[in-house]
């Protein structure tokens, strides 16, 4: 679905605008598929879409160029452009997007992923002014069709929750929202997508803190202020060993 028609960036029912865009990979496209569907999210016409089966953060970096359908042409969900190739940032800026969601991670869990999503992450933040988050990668279930990367999955999502710490990149623990549902093994055919129940629980998570903008600036307060004291008390065990008077915090 390639750049579908409507409002230009307003929600129909509300008629309010658009101000968040979704990008992801198969997990968003499953989300992204409508409510009809069996895994489409129930509120998935609030948001613009970027997603597309198969997809890894080298569709962000490193300057944000962006070309869909090139991994999976038919699986793809496009309500954010008419275009297949185009700058995020370029787009971002036109329809006065605030908040980037991104579930990316699946396809290419490690160190080295992990690493890239950090840097790309809180580089696309920067440049872009939008409050951006990260949706970490869900559990796997052993249904027997795919390998099991359940280890690395959990490595990697401690890797990007580590290297989002000291930012204002919001973290989105999808993996522990998955397993506090009851039985969220059974909500999966093939051990890495869910069906409806499991995306509606994340992605309803995800609009809460979206549009609880209070409680977000106020913990991104909290950050920086917690990493300002950690720089003064730094410097002054510095200071203490040269001998040079203390910062006060």
């Amino acid at each position: 679905m390639f750049g579908q028609k409507g409002y230009a960036g307003v929600d129909k029912k509300t008629k309010q605008n658009k101000t968040v865009l979704v990008i992801g990979d198969s997990i968003a496209y499953g989300m992204s598929k409508g409510k009809k569907s069996y895994t489409g999210v129930d509120d998935g016409d609030k948001v613009y879409w970027l997603a597309e089966g198969g997809i890894n953060i080298t569709l962000l970096h490193p300057n944000f160029d962006i070309c869909m359908g090139k991994t999976m042409s038919k699986a793809v969900t496009n309500t954010f452009t008419t275009s297949k190739k185009f700058n995020l940032l370029e787009e971002v800026k036109k329809k006065k997007v605030e908040d980037i969601v991104v579930i990316l991670g699946a396809n290419w869990p490690g160190e080295k992923s992990s690493k890239l999503i950090v840097s790309c992450l809180k580089k696309l933040a920067k440049k872009s002014g939008c409050r951006v988050y990260y949706v970490n990668t869900l559990p796997y279930v052993d249904k027997g069709r795919y390998k099991n990367r359940e280890n690395i999955m959990i490595k990697h999502n401690k890797m990007t929750r580590d290297g989002f710490k000291k930012s204002d990149i919001i973290y989105v623990d999808a993996y522990k929202i998955v397993k506090s549902v009851k039985g969220y093994h059974k909500y999966t055919s093939d051990g890495i997508h869910y069906s409806k129940k499991i995306y509606n629980a994340i992605f309803n998570e995800i609009l809460l803190l979206v549009h609880d903008k209070e409680k977000v600036v106020a913990d991104n307060k909290e950050k920086v202020k917690s990493r300002n004291k950690e720089k003064v008390k730094s410097r002054n065990i510095e200071k203490a060993e040269t001998g040079e008077k203390e910062d006060v915090d």
